[in-house]
Protein backbone atom coordinates (compact mmCIF):
# COMPACT_ATOMS: atom_id res chain seq x y z
CA UNK A 1 0.00 0.00 0.00
CA UNK A 2 1.54 3.32 -0.78
CA UNK A 3 1.59 5.82 1.45
CA UNK A 4 -0.25 9.15 1.20
CA UNK A 5 1.70 12.07 -0.34
CA UNK A 6 -0.04 14.72 2.19
CA UNK A 7 0.12 13.44 5.77
CA UNK A 8 -2.83 13.53 7.87
CA UNK A 9 -0.82 15.30 10.51
CA UNK A 10 0.43 17.65 7.88
CA UNK A 11 3.99 17.33 9.28
CA UNK A 12 6.96 14.75 9.19
CA UNK A 13 10.37 14.91 10.54
CA UNK A 14 13.28 15.05 7.64
CA UNK A 15 16.38 12.63 8.14
CA UNK A 16 18.16 15.67 8.95
CA UNK A 17 16.12 16.45 11.57
CA UNK A 18 15.94 13.29 13.30
CA UNK A 19 20.10 13.06 13.08
CA UNK A 20 19.88 16.61 14.70
CA UNK A 21 17.41 15.79 17.39
CA UNK A 22 20.10 12.44 18.15
CA UNK A 23 22.93 14.62 18.51
CA UNK A 24 20.92 17.05 20.84
CA UNK A 25 20.56 13.64 22.96
CA UNK A 26 24.33 12.99 22.57
CA UNK A 27 25.04 16.68 23.59
CA UNK A 28 22.45 16.50 26.61
CA UNK A 29 24.17 13.19 27.67
CA UNK A 30 27.79 14.47 27.51
CA UNK A 31 26.74 17.87 29.45
CA UNK A 32 24.59 15.80 32.35
CA UNK A 33 27.68 12.93 32.61
CA UNK A 34 30.44 16.00 32.90
CA UNK A 35 28.83 19.13 34.35
CA UNK A 36 30.16 21.49 31.57
CA UNK A 37 28.62 24.42 31.46
CA UNK A 38 29.71 25.17 27.51
CA UNK A 39 27.98 22.08 26.46
CA UNK A 40 24.90 23.33 28.28
CA UNK A 41 25.29 26.19 26.19
CA UNK A 42 25.74 24.39 22.86
CA UNK A 43 22.30 22.21 23.62
CA UNK A 44 20.50 25.45 24.97
CA UNK A 45 21.50 26.86 21.44
CA UNK A 46 20.37 23.21 19.59
CA UNK A 47 17.16 23.14 21.23
CA UNK A 48 16.59 27.09 20.74
CA UNK A 49 17.50 26.67 16.90
CA UNK A 50 14.55 23.71 16.59
CA UNK A 51 11.80 25.16 18.32
CA UNK A 52 12.19 28.39 16.40
CA UNK A 53 12.25 26.29 12.73
CA UNK A 54 8.92 24.98 13.87
CA UNK A 55 7.26 27.88 14.47
CA UNK A 56 8.99 29.43 11.15
CA UNK A 57 7.44 26.53 8.91
CA UNK A 58 4.29 26.01 10.49
CA UNK A 59 3.64 29.61 9.62
CA UNK A 60 5.36 29.66 6.32
CA UNK A 61 3.01 27.13 5.34
CA UNK A 62 -0.17 28.43 7.51
CA UNK A 63 -1.58 31.41 5.25
CA UNK A 64 -1.23 29.82 1.66
CA UNK A 65 -4.29 27.93 -0.29
CA UNK A 66 -3.97 26.03 -2.96
CA UNK A 67 -6.85 25.12 -5.59
CA UNK A 68 -6.76 22.66 -7.59
CA UNK A 69 -9.37 22.70 -11.15
CA UNK A 70 -9.41 20.18 -13.98
CA UNK A 71 -8.92 21.62 -17.84
CA UNK A 72 -11.66 19.57 -20.27
CA UNK A 73 -12.38 15.92 -19.37
CA UNK A 74 -9.92 13.86 -17.46
CA UNK A 75 -9.15 9.97 -18.36
CA UNK A 76 -7.25 7.85 -15.98
CA UNK A 77 -3.29 7.05 -17.46
CA UNK A 78 -3.51 9.59 -19.72
CA UNK A 79 -1.86 13.12 -19.18
CA UNK A 80 -4.28 15.69 -18.22
CA UNK A 81 -3.72 20.07 -17.65
CA UNK A 82 -4.51 20.84 -14.10
CA UNK A 83 -5.23 24.43 -13.59
CA UNK A 84 -3.51 25.40 -9.96
CA UNK A 85 -4.48 28.70 -7.66
CA UNK A 86 -1.76 29.67 -4.94
CA UNK A 87 -2.29 32.50 -2.77
CA UNK A 88 -0.35 33.74 0.75
CA UNK A 89 -2.89 35.06 2.54
CA UNK A 90 -0.56 36.53 5.17
CA UNK A 91 0.02 40.04 5.17
CA UNK A 92 3.71 40.37 6.43
CA UNK A 93 5.41 37.41 5.29
CA UNK A 94 6.70 35.89 2.18
CA UNK A 95 6.04 31.64 1.78
CA UNK A 96 9.35 30.37 0.70
CA UNK A 97 10.82 27.35 -0.51
CA UNK A 98 7.47 25.64 -1.41
CA UNK A 99 6.99 22.36 -3.72
CA UNK A 100 3.37 21.33 -5.08
CA UNK A 101 2.99 17.50 -4.54
CA UNK A 102 0.60 15.47 -6.75
CA UNK A 103 -0.36 11.62 -7.43
CA UNK A 104 0.42 12.29 -10.53
CA UNK A 105 3.29 14.12 -10.78
CA UNK A 106 6.97 12.97 -11.58
CA UNK A 107 8.22 14.92 -8.53
CA UNK A 108 7.37 17.89 -6.02
CA UNK A 109 7.35 20.94 -8.37
CA UNK A 110 9.24 24.17 -7.11
CA UNK A 111 6.85 27.28 -6.73
CA UNK A 112 8.52 30.43 -6.93
CA UNK A 113 8.15 32.72 -3.28
CA UNK A 114 4.66 34.10 -2.47
CA UNK A 115 4.61 37.49 -1.54
CA UNK A 116 2.28 38.94 1.44
CA UNK A 117 -1.24 38.72 -0.35
CA UNK A 118 -0.07 37.26 -3.71
CA UNK A 119 -2.18 35.17 -5.84
CA UNK A 120 -0.17 32.74 -8.30
CA UNK A 121 -1.93 30.64 -11.13
CA UNK A 122 0.00 28.03 -13.35
CA UNK A 123 -1.12 25.25 -15.47
CA UNK A 124 0.46 22.11 -15.26
CA UNK A 125 0.28 18.89 -16.74
CA UNK A 126 -0.37 15.33 -14.23
CA UNK A 127 -2.05 12.21 -14.72
CA UNK A 128 -4.55 10.17 -12.42
CA UNK A 129 -3.77 6.39 -12.38
CA UNK A 130 -7.39 5.26 -11.84
CA UNK A 131 -11.38 6.02 -12.93
CA UNK A 132 -13.64 7.43 -10.68
CA UNK A 133 -14.68 10.44 -8.29
CA UNK A 134 -11.66 12.74 -6.42
CA UNK A 135 -13.46 14.45 -3.62
CA UNK A 136 -9.97 14.35 -1.46
CA UNK A 137 -7.12 14.68 -3.64
CA UNK A 138 -3.67 13.67 -2.44
CA UNK A 139 -1.93 16.56 -3.27
CA UNK A 140 -0.71 19.90 -1.87
CA UNK A 141 1.87 22.68 -0.69
CA UNK A 142 5.28 20.99 0.94
CA UNK A 143 7.67 23.35 2.82
CA UNK A 144 11.14 22.23 4.52
CA UNK A 145 11.69 26.30 5.52
CA UNK A 146 13.94 27.61 6.98
CA UNK A 147 16.35 24.47 8.52
CA UNK A 148 15.02 21.26 6.91
CA UNK A 149 14.62 19.77 10.56
CA UNK A 150 10.43 19.37 9.25
CA UNK A 151 8.38 19.11 6.59
CA UNK A 152 4.99 20.90 6.94
CA UNK A 153 2.29 19.98 4.85
CA UNK A 154 -1.10 21.91 3.25
CA UNK A 155 -3.74 20.00 1.46
CA UNK A 156 -5.08 21.09 -1.93
CA UNK A 157 -8.64 21.84 -2.09
CA UNK A 158 -11.01 21.15 -5.13
CA UNK A 159 -13.01 23.69 -6.81
CA UNK A 160 -15.68 20.64 -7.20
CA UNK A 161 -15.24 17.10 -7.72
CA UNK A 162 -13.13 15.79 -10.24
CA UNK A 163 -14.78 13.32 -12.37
CA UNK A 164 -11.96 10.83 -14.23
CA UNK A 165 -13.56 8.63 -17.00
CA UNK A 166 -12.11 5.69 -17.51
CA UNK A 167 -9.43 4.43 -20.45
CA UNK A 168 -11.08 3.23 -23.09
CA UNK A 169 -9.88 -0.36 -23.86
CA UNK A 170 -9.57 -1.05 -27.67
CA UNK A 171 -11.94 -4.06 -28.60
CA UNK A 172 -14.24 -4.88 -31.53
CA UNK A 173 -17.66 -3.76 -31.92
CA UNK A 174 -20.16 -6.59 -33.03
CA UNK A 175 -22.48 -6.02 -35.74
CA UNK A 176 -25.68 -4.52 -34.88
CA UNK A 177 -28.58 -6.56 -35.93
CA UNK A 178 -30.71 -4.98 -38.81
CA UNK A 179 -34.24 -3.66 -38.14
CA UNK A 180 -35.58 -6.77 -39.48
CA UNK A 181 -34.51 -8.63 -36.52
CA UNK A 182 -36.48 -10.12 -33.68
CA UNK A 183 -37.46 -7.02 -31.55
CA UNK A 184 -35.87 -4.14 -33.89
CA UNK A 185 -37.37 -0.96 -33.27
CA UNK A 186 -37.11 1.82 -36.49
CA UNK A 187 -35.74 5.43 -35.75
CA UNK A 188 -36.61 7.16 -38.91
CA UNK A 189 -33.88 9.93 -38.03
CA UNK A 190 -30.65 8.91 -37.43
CA UNK A 191 -27.36 9.67 -39.08
CA UNK A 192 -27.12 8.62 -42.38
CA UNK A 193 -26.59 8.78 -46.21
CA UNK A 194 -30.12 10.65 -46.92
CA UNK A 195 -31.12 13.82 -48.97
CA UNK A 196 -32.37 15.46 -45.84
CA UNK A 197 -30.23 17.40 -43.21
CA UNK A 198 -30.71 16.25 -39.95
CA UNK A 199 -28.21 19.06 -38.23
CA UNK A 200 -24.95 20.87 -38.43
CA UNK A 201 -21.88 19.43 -36.45
CA UNK A 202 -18.60 19.45 -35.62
CA UNK A 203 -16.34 17.34 -38.14
CA UNK A 204 -15.19 13.89 -36.55
CA UNK A 205 -12.70 11.34 -38.52
CA UNK A 206 -14.46 9.78 -40.85
CA UNK A 207 -17.21 12.17 -42.35
CA UNK A 208 -17.41 12.48 -46.20
CA UNK A 209 -15.80 15.54 -46.76
CA UNK A 210 -18.42 16.38 -49.29
CA UNK A 211 -20.61 16.79 -46.56
CA UNK A 212 -18.72 19.82 -45.43
CA UNK A 213 -21.12 23.21 -44.59
CA UNK A 214 -18.07 25.74 -46.31
CA UNK A 215 -20.03 29.19 -45.01
CA UNK A 216 -20.76 27.63 -41.44
CA UNK A 217 -17.07 26.12 -40.88
CA UNK A 218 -15.94 29.88 -42.31
CA UNK A 219 -18.22 31.85 -39.91
CA UNK A 220 -17.17 29.39 -36.64
CA UNK A 221 -13.79 29.14 -37.83
CA UNK A 222 -13.90 25.26 -37.15
CA UNK A 223 -15.39 22.40 -39.89
CA UNK A 224 -18.87 21.80 -39.71
CA UNK A 225 -20.80 19.20 -41.71
CA UNK A 226 -24.12 18.38 -42.73
CA UNK A 227 -25.42 15.16 -40.86
CA UNK A 228 -27.66 13.47 -43.35
CA UNK A 229 -30.95 11.04 -42.33
CA UNK A 230 -31.07 7.71 -42.57
CA UNK A 231 -34.19 5.69 -42.74
CA UNK A 232 -33.62 2.97 -39.98
CA UNK A 233 -31.16 2.24 -36.96
CA UNK A 234 -31.45 0.07 -34.04
CA UNK A 235 -30.93 1.54 -30.23
CA UNK A 236 -27.58 -0.37 -28.32
CA UNK A 237 -27.60 -0.33 -24.70
CA UNK A 238 -24.64 -1.55 -23.15
CA UNK A 239 -24.74 -3.27 -19.79
CA UNK A 240 -21.92 -4.15 -17.22
CA UNK A 241 -22.95 -6.58 -14.10
CA UNK A 242 -21.51 -4.86 -11.53
CA UNK A 243 -22.94 -7.18 -9.10
CA UNK A 244 -19.32 -9.78 -7.54
CA UNK A 245 -19.55 -12.62 -4.88
CA UNK A 246 -16.59 -10.58 -3.46
CA UNK A 247 -16.39 -6.86 -4.05
CA UNK A 248 -13.28 -6.54 -2.49
CA UNK A 249 -11.91 -9.87 -4.12
CA UNK A 250 -8.59 -7.94 -6.39
CA UNK A 251 -9.28 -10.44 -9.43
CA UNK A 252 -12.07 -10.09 -9.96
CA UNK A 253 -12.18 -6.12 -9.23
CA UNK A 254 -9.79 -6.10 -12.05
CA UNK A 255 -11.97 -8.55 -14.56
CA UNK A 256 -14.50 -5.16 -13.37
CA UNK A 257 -12.48 -2.66 -14.53
CA UNK A 258 -11.87 -4.55 -17.95
CA UNK A 259 -15.40 -4.25 -18.90
CA UNK A 260 -15.99 -0.93 -17.78
CA UNK A 261 -12.68 -0.13 -20.13
CA UNK A 262 -14.35 -2.48 -22.62
CA UNK A 263 -17.53 -0.94 -22.46
CA UNK A 264 -16.50 2.62 -22.63
CA UNK A 265 -14.67 1.96 -26.17
CA UNK A 266 -17.57 -0.12 -27.49
CA UNK A 267 -20.03 3.03 -26.51
CA UNK A 268 -17.39 5.30 -27.91
CA UNK A 269 -17.24 4.02 -30.83
CA UNK A 270 -20.65 3.02 -31.60
CA UNK A 271 -21.37 7.08 -31.01
CA UNK A 272 -18.37 8.23 -33.16
CA UNK A 273 -20.51 6.26 -35.86
CA UNK A 274 -23.30 8.14 -35.37
CA UNK A 275 -25.10 5.29 -33.57
CA UNK A 276 -27.54 5.73 -30.40
CA UNK A 277 -26.12 4.44 -27.07
CA UNK A 278 -27.01 3.71 -23.51
CA UNK A 279 -25.82 2.34 -20.43
CA UNK A 280 -27.02 0.40 -17.62
CA UNK A 281 -26.07 -1.80 -14.51
CA UNK A 282 -27.65 -3.01 -11.47
CA UNK A 283 -29.21 -0.09 -10.20
CA UNK A 284 -27.66 2.61 -12.98
CA UNK A 285 -29.81 3.51 -15.88
CA UNK A 286 -28.60 6.10 -18.83
CA UNK A 287 -31.06 6.50 -21.49
CA UNK A 288 -30.41 5.94 -25.29
CA UNK A 289 -29.28 8.66 -27.09
CA UNK A 290 -26.48 10.38 -29.25
CA UNK A 291 -23.94 13.31 -29.83
CA UNK A 292 -21.62 14.78 -27.70
CA UNK A 293 -23.48 14.68 -24.54
CA UNK A 294 -24.53 11.26 -24.62
CA UNK A 295 -20.80 10.40 -24.83
CA UNK A 296 -19.94 12.77 -21.10
CA UNK A 297 -23.11 10.90 -19.59
CA UNK A 298 -21.88 7.52 -20.29
CA UNK A 299 -18.94 8.10 -19.31
CA UNK A 300 -19.51 9.76 -16.02
CA UNK A 301 -21.88 6.12 -15.35
CA UNK A 302 -18.78 4.37 -15.83
CA UNK A 303 -16.74 6.69 -13.95
CA UNK A 304 -18.99 6.38 -10.76
CA UNK A 305 -20.02 2.60 -11.63
CA UNK A 306 -18.96 0.79 -8.25
CA UNK A 307 -18.98 -3.19 -7.60
CA UNK A 308 -21.50 -4.25 -5.02
CA UNK A 309 -22.51 -7.18 -3.63
CA UNK A 310 -24.28 -10.10 -5.74
CA UNK A 311 -26.71 -11.06 -2.42
CA UNK A 312 -29.81 -8.55 -2.57
CA UNK A 313 -27.82 -6.88 -5.61
CA UNK A 314 -31.42 -4.68 -7.87
CA UNK A 315 -32.13 -6.29 -11.38
CA UNK A 316 -31.31 -4.09 -14.21
CA UNK A 317 -33.58 -1.48 -16.05
CA UNK A 318 -36.31 -2.25 -18.36
CA UNK A 319 -35.36 -1.69 -21.20
CA UNK A 320 -37.97 0.19 -24.08
CA UNK A 321 -39.40 -2.48 -26.66
CA UNK A 322 -37.09 -2.90 -29.73
CA UNK A 323 -33.83 -1.75 -27.81
CA UNK A 324 -30.73 -4.49 -27.06
CA UNK A 325 -28.66 -4.73 -24.18
CA UNK A 326 -25.43 -6.19 -24.96
CA UNK A 327 -23.76 -7.16 -21.95
CA UNK A 328 -19.95 -6.46 -22.07
CA UNK A 329 -17.68 -9.16 -19.84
Amino acid sequence: MNHPLIPDWEIRITNFGLGYILMCLVVAIGATNTGNNGLYLVLAGMLAAMVVSGVLSRRNVRGISCRIEPIGEIVATRPALLRLTFENRLRRTTAQALFFLHEGLPGPLWVDPLRPGERREMVVEGAFPRRGIVRKPDAGVLSRFPLGLFRKYRRASLGAEIVVYPLPEPSPLAEVPSEDSRGGRPHPHRRGGGSDIRTLRDFVAGDDPRDLHWKQSARMRRWIVREREAERDRVVVFAIDNALEAPTDPILLAAFERAISRCAAQALLLLSRGGEAGFQARGVKVSAGSGRGQRARILEALARLEAIPSEGAPSYPALRRGDLRRLVT
